[in-house]
């Protein structure tokens, strides 16, 4: 398990990374497994009757790591193999037995979508487990999952100023089978919506859950709704939320996840400043998409040629709205290439203030390190097109966000230089710089 200590916090991604410059005139680009769809998976297998296996193509990122490693601290068995051109993990579900666990500490690494899922498990769990992360998950907001499970009675205890570490202790609802009510803020993230519903296998009762502000990123918890439904779950929707039931995961013997569709978006800006051919294989079948669809609706308004799986960059492209209330992951990456475009707005960001970094400000301070400018009127980005690419005069900080580090990474192979965060890709793909011929 890990080394650390209580209230300490490890640093993240701090140590510099040097980018060469290059020059691109056609590429093989595969896009990484979905961390959406396969944490979601591996929460759900974790709880399965039986023993299920999970196929994906590419290699899993850092945040999937610690998802697995946290069901691990919590007895469940997984074991990793290859197959042909795929890697296979096989995971022995704990069933109707409940999880059973010698560890006391359990670390979420970099991944707040693993934070709030092992959060709602845990609490079905009748002892006190301590839950940790990195330097830049422990100052993320979690205010909407550690209320909530305050309302369900479950224990928990904050050490210092920041969100972790925390010492949690359920079960929910102090074990009672009498029907429950709780609410649950989603206005800044759907992530504690999609704790609730995978925990919801572990209920000792039924419960109403009443949600609370305007729901954001909601393909993602649909997703959730989705997955649980299909495998066993009867989650419906309410006047005033969800109505969670006690039910028993059933999951079929294998399961392929697909590509991460957001990734994409990296292909693209690639394609638009280095005016060059990508074959991107791993897309997506459009119902795994999560809102990132709008990359292959709206090419032709980035001035991009998405042709079967080519992709490559035409024209300046046209003033466009883009809406990311569903794909948020998208802002930076998308915000430098319409600079480069024919420019834009970008709307249904708001939210995007809670992620790794304030995506909104960093975005910003990332494009005028490479002399490109955005202005916020607090609702939406406002961008200017036929912007020009100028050298970042010092090292570009990343923020401790991986897409912030993979926008930087790109932009810095017109010049060659040192940006902050080495090894931040590895959170979600691990393959990135070598793709790019970067050791």
């Amino acid at each position: 398990m890990t080394e650390n200590k209580i209230g300490s916090l490890r640093n993240s991604f701090d140590e510099l990374q040097r980018i060469p410059k290059l020059e691109f005139n056609s590429l093989e680009y595969s896009l990484p497994p979905s961390k959406s769809h396969m944490i979601r998976i591996l929460a759900l297998s974790a709880m399965n009757q039986g023993t299920c296996k999970i196929k994906f193509s590419g290699m899993l990122g850092l945040d999937i790591e610690s998802m697995i490693n946290s069901i691990q601290s919590l007895g469940v068995e997984i074991t990793q193999l290859s197959e042909n051109n795929d890697t296979i993990v096989m995971i022995r579900g704990i069933g109707n037995n409940g999880f059973l666990t010698d560890e006391s500490i359990i670390d979420c690494g970099n991944s707040g979508t693993a934070l709030r899922i092992i959060m709602g498990l845990v609490a079905s769990l009748d002892e006190e487990i301590t839950v940790i992360g990195d330097e830049s998950l422990s100052h993320r907001d979690n205010d909407s999952m550690i209320n909530s499970l305050l309302e369900a009675n479950v224990s928990i205890e904050k050490y210092g100023n920041n969100f972790l570490p925390l010492k949690i202790r359920g079960p929910w609802f102090d074990g009672s089978e009498t029907n429950q009510s709780v609410y649950l803020d989603c206005s800044k993230s759907s992530q504690p919506l999609t704790s609730w519903m995978i925990a919801s296998a572990l209920f000792p009762c039924n419960v109403a859950l009443k949600i609370i502000g305007s729901t954001v990123s909601n393909r993602h918890y649909l997703l959730t709704k989705d997955m649980c439904n299909n495998y066993g779950a009867s989650i419906t929707k309410t006047d005033y939320g969800y109505q969670l039931n006690k039910w028993d995961v059933s999951l079929p013997d294998e399961i392929t996840v697909p590509g991460d569709s957001s990734m994409a978006s990296f292909a693209i800006l690639l394609s638009k400043i280095h005016s060059c051919e990508l074959q991107l294989s791993n897309w997506p079948q459009d119902k795994d998409n999560l809102g990132n669809e709008i990359l292959y609706e709206l090419s032709s308004e980035l001035g991009i040629n998405w042709t079967d799986n080519r992709v490559e960059c035409l024209d300046s492209g046209i003033y466009s709205v883009y809406d990311l209330t569903d794909c948020n992951d998208l802002i930076t990456p998308l915000s430098v290439t319409i600079s480069l475009g024919g420019g834009g707005e970008i709307t249904g960001i708001s939210h995007t203030i809670y992620k790794e970094s304030n995506r909104i400000k960093r975005t910003m301070e990332l494009m005028e390190n490479f002399g490109l400018k955005a202005t916020f009127d607090g609702e939406k980005l406002i961008i200017e097109g036929g912007q020009k690419l100028s050298q970042p005069k010092s090292p570009v900080n990343c923020y401790n966000d991986h897409r912030l580090f993979m926008t930087a990474a790109i932009l810095m192979t017109k010049f060659g230089g040192d940006i902050i965060g080495k090894g931040l890709h590895c959170v979600a793909d691990v393959n990135f710089l070598s793709r790019l011929g970067i050791d």
